[in-house]
């Protein structure tokens, strides 16, 4: 391990200031180090050495690209770090959403954090699988299993579908996530409820559907980028199936 932090062998590109060996000075490792390209964008200073490529890397890569473009190992100090400075800003985010939410956010969360982990961790494990997926797919999947349920909250059973495949199958993923929680014995009773202890109420349902969509909601407002909230959900939660909430405010 040398100096900068980079491991013995990595292999490294010498870039000879002007002048230098000229004068029988020969250029160092630091000054080689310096002027390094990052190996992803081939534009910016290498200034991370990144495990998962073994090679250096620049800060925006590593902030842009982590986990949905690099396969980032879970004990890499970067991953953690930025785990927890965007872990501070969920929370933050959440406190955004307005005075009068506060109190029933706070409530909901206190009450059914696990159920909005899980459907967090759906949405994070679709967004790894489907790279073109955004905060407005998300926005528009919830929207529509919204009618769904609240036309059954008033005694109506229809299923409401969408005509866009990628927000379609988002649905159903979300409807089948939902469904094991309001009957975990049935067939697919993967749910997290204990069955003997409670079943998860329609209106809780549709409270935590409410609460998932306002916060892909207000990233879409931020306009940052278009998929900040399924890119920050992928980042956050571990590759192996985990579903610990992320934050109480």
């Amino acid at each position: 391990m040398t100096a900068t932090g980079v491991p013995t062998g990595t292999p490294v590109a010498v870039t000879v200031l002007p002048g230098r060996w000229k004068c029988g000075i020969k250029p160092t490792f630091i000054e080689s180090y310096n002027f390094m390209k990052c190996v992803l964008c081939d534009q910016r200073k290498a200034k991370r050495f990144c495990p998962a490529k073994n090679a250096l890397i620049c800060p925006q890569c590593c902030g842009e690209k982590r986990v949905i473009e690099i396969d980032c190992p879970e004990n890499c100090k970067y991953l953690k770090s930025g785990r927890e400075r965007e872990s501070r800003d969920y929370a933050k985010r959440v406190r955004s959403l307005g005075p009068e939410a506060s109190e029933k956010n706070h409530r909901l969360l206190s009450e059914h954090q696990d159920v909005i982990a899980q459907l967090e961790y759906l949405l994070a494990r679709e967004r790894l699988s489907d790279r073109n997926l955004t905060d407005n797919n998300v926005v528009q999947a919830i929207s529509v299993l919204l009618e769904t349920y609240k036309t059954e909250d008033k005694g109506v059973l229809y299923e409401k579908t969408c005509e866009d495949l990628r927000v379609e199958a988002l649905r159903r993923e979300l409807r089948k996530s939902i469904e094991s929680l309001r009957n975990p014995e049935g067939k697919e009773g993967r749910g997290i409820v204990d069955p003997q202890n409670t079943r998860l109420q329609l209106s809780a349902a549709i409270d935590c559907l409410e609460f998932v969509r306002s916060l892909a909601a207000t990233n879409l407002e931020d306009r940052s980028s278009p998929s900040g909230y399924v890119d920050f959900l992928a980042r956050f939660f571990p590759r192996e199936e985990k579903r610990s909430s992320i934050v109480m405010p």
